[in-house]
């Protein structure tokens, strides 16, 4: 079992909660610890949110992260397939967790997470874009986790992948690495706009070679970005 499930840090977790339900995500059902921590369900993958202290390092940054069904397990077969695992306690106490660290210096979580979240499938996706000087190590990392390659760019500048259990990891090529959160929608995105404007939030509509785009100023500072597909030509593109 796996699913793309990224943390994003933000000093303002009621505004960054109200900004994912307006997007269209659902809030899980798991009590959260002390008010600190929620998750909401796009029904191909979730989101995690973690209350930080503004001006810290960790303000408006997102982690890559994943749900597994059995931490112990997971870390076994990925060490096995090459990458660098350690299991240790999670710094948000939720339990144990297996830390992957990556050639390029990115490390992320793989907590244990339900294996159905009762969140019924949508055509709303989280994706994680991992930016790396690299993306081949990075590349054989999301494989010795087991997620699913997909799309890749002639150039090798963008390699995207799926995880069986909901949401999509992307690996681009950048000189900084680090993590960011945006996601796909499966149709117009125009679509999202009266929701995300009734909440309070100015989204702005691009248009595309191969479809339409979303940004939109999230609570936590990041400009969010989410990408629309032409159903006819999907299997086809590249972005």
């Amino acid at each position: 079992m796996l699913r793309v499930r990224p943390l994003v840090h933000t000093p303002d977790l009621p505004g960054a909660a109200r900004f994912l339900q307006a997007l269209g995500l659902a809030p899980a059902q798991e009590p959260a610890p002390n008010g600190s921590y929620a998750v909401f369900d796009a029904g191909s993958g979730r989101v995690a949110l973690h209350a930080c202290v503004p001006g810290r390092a960790e303000d408006g940054s997102t982690d890559l992260a994943f749900d597994v069904a059995d931490v112990r397990e997971f870390a076994r077969r990925t060490a096995e397939a090459g990458a660098r695992v350690t299991v240790e306690l999670s710094d948000e106490g939720h339990g144990l967790a297996a830390r992957i660290t990556a050639p390029d210096g990115l490390s992320f979580l793989a907590e244990a997470g339900p294996r159905e979240t009762g969140v019924p499938p949508s055509t709303l996706s989280v994706l994680v874009l991992w930016y790396t000087p690299r993306a081949g190590p990075a590349v054989r990392v999301l494989g010795d986790i087991g997620a699913k390659p997909g799309i890749s760019s002639d150039a090798g500048t963008r390699h995207d992948f799926r995880a069986k259990n909901g949401g999509l990891v992307a690996v681009r090529t950048d000189a900084r690495t680090r993590a960011e959160l945006a996601f796909e929608y499966d149709g117009d995105v125009r679509d999202l706009v009266r929701d995300l404007t009734a909440g309070g939030f100015e989204p702005v509509v691009t248009d595309g070679s191969h479809g339409r785009s979303l940004r939109v100023r999230a609570p936590w500072g990041a400009e969010v970005r989410i990408d629309g597909w032409q159903r006819d030509s999907r299997d086809s593109m590249v972005h």
